[in-house]
């Protein structure tokens, strides 16, 4: 998963491990940190691959600098290209994606918007179905209406966040046409 970020992030330039880290954490979720021990055997495993290359040099202390290979580009290109796929890691891929775009042609940006635009409208649907299950449920279930009261409140949270995204990825979709 790693693997998109990490070549995303040295598409612009050479960069030190630390500065991967960094820029790796910023682009997870708030509270997720990525430790030395996931970053850095990704890094060795990219550089046996020949996708990425790293020099020791000095600027004080000594430290690694690594460098995308041609062939790390053409990876990091399939890797944009790639399906994201329907599963816990969906939202860290459509962010790694989002922060590369720059990265890919135009028309790849579109389809990566589009992919983007559809899962949102998937999850749209269900909150909306699961909202309205809820207040269904108050109805019938007038023991528990407490309850489904305050699950379709958090649905509504959702719902929000939902029509959120779908407003900037098709403003970010209209921007690109």
């Amino acid at each position: 998963m790693y693997d998109l970020l990490l070549l995303g992030s040295l598409i612009s330039g050479d960069k030190t491990g630390y500065k991967l880290q960094k820029i790796v954490g910023s682009a997870l979720q708030p509270m997720r940190k990525v430790s030395s021990g996931v970053l850095y055997p990704s890094l060795e495993r990219l550089e046996k691959e020949g996708l990425v290359t790293s020099t020791i040099y000095e600027d004080g202390r000594k430290m690694k600098m690594w460098h995308i290979t041609t062939k790390g580009v053409d990876r990091f290109i399939e890797l944009m290209k790639e399906k994201i796929p329907s599963d816990a890691k969906r939202n860290d891929m459509i962010h790694f994606k989002l922060r590369s775009l720059d990265s890919v042609t135009r028309s790849e940006q579109l389809n990566i918007l589009e992919e983007f635009q559809l899962f949102i409208e998937k999850d749209l649907a269900f909150y909306q179905k699961a909202q309205a299950d809820m207040v269904e449920y108050q109805a019938r279930f007038p023991e528990n209406v407490e309850r489904f009261r305050v699950l379709a409140e958090a649905y509504e949270l959702d719902i929000q966040l939902a029509l959120t995204k779908l407003t900037w990825i098709k403003k970010q979709i209209a921007d690109r046409k």
